[in-house]
């Protein structure tokens, strides 16, 4: 894994926080040719914006705008907004707009910098930046971008150094303290990006972020097992990430466990093949592509040989793929009378063979789960325990179908 893989946090998402608190300082009385109306609809719109209505928003800043065409708070929201809407050319026009009507408006040049920056115009939106600091030095947000502009143009040492005035002045903001880390694992200063990181995490302990980068950080600097450790939690509190998954699977390689290597990429791969056909064809073009498309091989290959054919009177309720019985992979069926393991092609190769277990004779049914994966202990009354483990996502949806079916004991769950 090469420097570029420790995890720049998305900042569209994380820039928020301070920009809101810096927005609502900011006075919307300029100039204009209605300005109670553009007031009152630029309140609209913040709520409407800040509840994640962000077409409506959008619709409510156009209005503002439209009502007072001379002021410069409602270009700046309606900006603001289309940005974020992918709406680039229009959210430039309106962001321009808005420092000519009103050249001190310190926010207004912060998010001409923001969207410049986002087209790649990293020199001219660093002048925005600039711009935005000398008119407000108290302006986190500003300081913020700025250090997203300098970590895009590879000035990692400015890029630290804005993020720290950007924490400087608001002490509790995660985005500045992830975007900080990220840098400095890009410049190599992978045990000061591990301290950013476990300083993010004091500030918001559920970050998936946080952990997924200083797990990065902690295998760069040669501690494997924390590494695992930290991206176990990253996955726990985010089971959906594809981009997790993948790189515990990576981390899983780096101390030999390729069972873990290979269930955490199989389970990545089909999370990104979810995500949409064409998100999938996108995130091909990146540097994991070469490791999902590997692991999507392996499982079209691995599972190619568990296919089941049930007894004639016999129906197939549910089948489960990412079973594994006794470190072999495999696929989960149940059927109107049994639970079926069926091994994949090079498991029956190496000698594993099918598993029936007549539904009638289950006597007990325990599940667990862990940061690290799910099992599921099946007795039976003849005193047999047969043992399944699985990723999580499997699991889940495993034992609620099992409960269902009231098979001897109802089953408990244990979260280890």
């Amino acid at each position: 894994m090469t420097r570029t893989h420790l995890l720049l946090a998305p900042a569209i998402s994380l820039l928020f926080s301070g920009a809101a608190a810096y927005a609502a300082e900011m006075e919307t009385t300029q100039n204009a040719a209605n300005p109670h109306d553009a007031l009152v609809l630029i309140e609209e719109g913040d709520r409407q914006f800040h509840a994640d209505n962000l077409n409506e928003a959008i619709a409510t800043y156009r209005k503002a705008a439209h009502a007072a065409p001379l002021n410069s708070t409602a270009h700046e929201r309606l900006a603001r907004a289309l940005s974020l809407n992918d709406s680039m050319r229009e959210a430039e026009q309106e962001a321009k707009q808005a420092v000519t009507l009103d050249g001190k408006n310190s926010l207004a040049h912060t998010w001409f910098g923001w969207i410049l920056g986002r087209q790649g115009k990293y020199k001219a939106a660093l002048a925005e930046e600039t711009v935005a600091v000398a008119l407000d030095e108290k302006n986190a947000f500003a300081y913020q971008t700025m250090g997203l502009i300098l970590t895009s143009t590879g000035d990692y040492n400015q890029a630290i150094r804005a993020y720290e005035r950007a924490i400087r002045l608001d002490p509790d903001d995660l985005g500045s303290y992830l975007n900080m880390a990220a840098a400095m694992g890009r410049k190599g200063d992978y045990a000061g990006a591990a301290s950013v990181y476990r300083k993010a995490i004091t500030l918001n302990r559920r970050s998936s972020l946080a952990h997924l980068g200083l797990g990065s950080a902690l295998g760069k600097i040669g501690d494997l097992d924390g590494q695992v450790r930290e991206l176990q939690t990253a996955v726990a509190l985010s089971p959906k990430s594809a981009n997790a998954h993948g790189r515990l699977g990576f981390a899983y390689s780096q101390r030999k466990d390729f069972r873990g290597a290979m269930r955490e990429g199989i389970v990545a791969s089909v999370l990104r093949v979810e995500n949409s056909w064409s998100s999938f064809m996108r995130a091909m073009i990146t540097t994991w592509a070469a490791v999902f498309l590997v692991f999507g091989a392996i499982f079209a290959f691995v599972f190619l040989g568990s296919r089941f054919k049930p007894q004639p009177g016999e129906e197939v309720l549910k089948s489960y793929f990412l079973i594994f019985h006794k470190d072999r992979p495999g696929r989960f069926v149940i059927t109107s009378r049994r639970l079926v393991y069926v091994p994949e092609a090079v498991s029956q190769w190496f000698g594993a063979t099918r598993m029936s277990i007549e539904r009638e004779q289950v006597e007990r049914i325990v599940s667990s789960s862990s940061v690290s994966g799910g099992a599921i202990s099946i007795a039976t009354k003849d005193g047999v325990t047969h043992k399944f483990s699985m990723p999580n996502l499997v699991l889940e949806p495993l034992a609620k179908k099992l409960d269902s079916l009231n098979l001897g004991t109802p089953t408990d769950l244990v979260s280890a």
